[in-house]
């Protein structure tokens, strides 16, 4: 009897086998039938030569990732949200009399507290506190006196970001407003205390200025950061590079819906008055407007005394 070459072998093994399944998976999707006795016998031929052991092993080593109807596994449970810092809470009184509030002004400036008066883009600034540099932040800028508010918003945002992850580094804040207010060079807006340029958070040592990308941006710190100052209530807009929006929005579609705001605070086609806008220039810091009601509201009445108050303040010739 002439030998069958083991090639010419192994490939009869894996035809019978497909030739097996085949018909096995038939007899599964045919109805049942009691006088089809005759078809039997062929079935039974076929299953008996896949018990062979060539076959059984041909069998045995085609993959099996996982079982029929097995459910994928459950991802791990979402972190707890962070508790949020306390709000900022600035004393704000009322404002007396023009003639004593002139006085006030003059001899105790600090009883009035922070007067934004004007507008960010032409106006100054009265009482205003300076940011100073701490564990938290580093001055990057030479002008950092803004409103008590606005001064202890951003506090209060580095505040939470540095408790909810632990050995964050110093965050950079530029320019916010000089001590008395007015144009700021090279800065359209920074007359009044209401706006500053912070930094954003990076995942090695940062430098002022540093333009933020998908290998250097932090953004589980800087989406913290960002939340923090609109969750504080004090936030009028905030300017992000869009190229930087796209980082932060792709950081926060891995959240769960509990980490995220209610709200969409990101610009759309059909929405362009979001918190957060676009501007040129802000990929490697972010300018915050702050909104300070009380501030205002003084600086409306300080508006005609603080003119008259300087020129009293000038040493005799």
């Amino acid at each position: 009897m002439r030998s069958v070459p083991p090639r010419a072998l192994g490939s009869a093994i894996v035809i019978v086998a497909a030739a097996s399944i085949a018909v096995f998976a038939a007899q599964r999707g045919a109805p049942s039938n009691t006088n089809a006795g005759a078809s039997a016998a062929p079935v039974s031929s076929a299953l008996r030569i896949g018990s062979l052991p060539g076959v059984a092993s041909v069998l045995a080593s085609a993959p099996n990732d996982a079982p029929l109807g097995a459910s994928p596994p459950s991802p791990p449970p979402a972190p707890a949200r962070c508790t949020p810092e306390p709000a900022v809470e600035v004393r704000a009184a009322e404002p007396p009399p023009a003639a004593e509030l002139f006085r006030l002004a003059k001899e105790k400036p600090e009883v009035l507290g922070s007067a934004s008066v004007g507008s960010p883009t032409r106006g100054s600034l009265f009482g205003g506190v300076e940011l100073k540099d701490s564990d938290g932040i580093l001055r990057a800028g030479g002008y950092g006196w803004g409103t008590e508010l606005v001064i202890r918003s951003i506090e209060r945002a580095v505040r939470e970001v540095r408790r909810c992850f632990p050995d964050s580094p110093r965050l950079y804040v530029g320019d916010i407003a000089r001590e008395r207010g007015g144009w700021l060079k090279p800065h359209r807006s920074h007359q009044s205390g209401l706006d500053a340029d912070i930094g954003y958070y990076y995942k090695s040592q940062a430098i002022w200025y540093q333009r933020a990308t998908a290998e250097n941006l932090d953004a589980a710190r800087t989406w913290a950061l960002v939340r923090a100052l609109i969750e504080g209530g004090n936030v009028e807009m905030i300017f992000i590079d869009v190229s930087v929006q796209r980082l932060l929005q792709a950081y926060i579609a891995t959240l769960p819906e509990g980490e995220r705001l209610p709200e969409d605070v990101f610009p759309s086609p059909t929405k362009r008055d979001s918190i957060i806008r676009h501007a040129w220039g802000h990929a490697t810091h972010f300018h915050v407007r702050f909104r300070d009601p009380a501030a205002v509201a003084l600086g409306q009445r300080l508006a005609n005394i603080l003119p008259r108050l300087r020129g009293a303040r000038r040493a005799p010739r």
